[in-house]
């Protein structure tokens, strides 16, 4: 077999041929989407624990908590749930009816909050003319629709949109960001160049197929595993040691290393 080719193996489904960093082709075996997830899953869990996911108390309030990214900061978080109980960020309606200045003053004990005050404004007059004065709604214009709606407001990036429409609206996406595709990549989950909508079928439908102890992996909880070892280990610069994917990787080491 050359580089990258593949075959079927008598022990497992398929095998594949990879190119080492130092150009030596050494032959290691591919799971199917589902497994490598369901492992990756096994492994992170068993390094990091389970993840606590945000909540809030409609949709609404719960879009701001995954905007502001407060998930996992308690203090920023709590800050957040005091913000939201009476003020003007409370509803969507409200956030407009507030002056651009007072909106800032009330986003500052939230990190980042006044840098945020603007896009807040802006989300918020993507609501109403989506939902109107719904503060949990359908969302029945589909994971399409609302993808490229909320792309084209400056300062809402294609994987911020995702993580908004997976954590808030449930819908059926998965935010790729840099360290996701870095991890992907290095791993031989993914190949460059790689289109968006590739990435999105691996992710989407092979977690819908993944199941551990015959329950199904959550992709929110798959997202916060993969962000914390994007953040520990797999930055510009992979540092394998230690991290709890390490035994998944191709032989020889991290693939493409220098291209994510």
């Amino acid at each position: 077999m050359a580089c990258g080719e593949t075959s079927i193996d008598d022990d497992v489904e398929r095998a594949e041929v990879y190119s080492t960093p130092d150009g030596v082709c050494q032959k290691g075996f591919l799971m199917s989407d589902p497994t490598r997830l369901e492992r990756a899953t096994e492994l992170m869990r068993s390094a990091y624990g389970r993840f606590e996911l945000p909540e809030g108390d409609s949709t609404w309030t719960l879009f701001l908590r995954v905007l502001f990214g407060v998930g996992s900061d308690h203090r920023s978080s709590d800050a957040l749930t005091e913000i939201l109980k009476s003020s003007p960020i409370a509803s969507p309606q409200m956030t407009m009816q507030t002056a651009a200045g007072s909106l800032v003053e009330v986003l500052a004990p939230v990190p980042r909050g006044p840098q945020k005050a603007s896009l807040v404004r802006t989300v918020a007059a993507w609501w109403i003319e989506q939902f109107g004065e719904e503060l949990s709604p359908a969302w029945s214009r589909g994971a399409t629709f609302y993808r490229e709606s909320l792309r084209a407001i400056r300062g809402l990036g294609p994987a911020t949109v995702d993580e908004l429409l997976l954590f808030a609206a449930r819908l059926k996406v998965f935010p790729v960001d840099r360290p996701t595709l870095r991890i992907a990549v290095r791993h031989g989950w993914l190949s460059l160049p790689i289109e968006d909508e590739d990435a999105q079928s691996f992710f989407v439908r092979g977690l819908a197929q993944a199941e551990i102890g015959g329950a199904a992996i959550d992709p929110r909880e798959f997202s916060r595993l993969l962000a914390q070892v994007g953040a520990s280990h797999c930055g510009r610069e992979p540092n394998c040691d230690g991290c709890p994917l390490q035994s998944m990787l191709p032989p020889g080491g991290p693939l493409s290393p220098e291209s994510c």
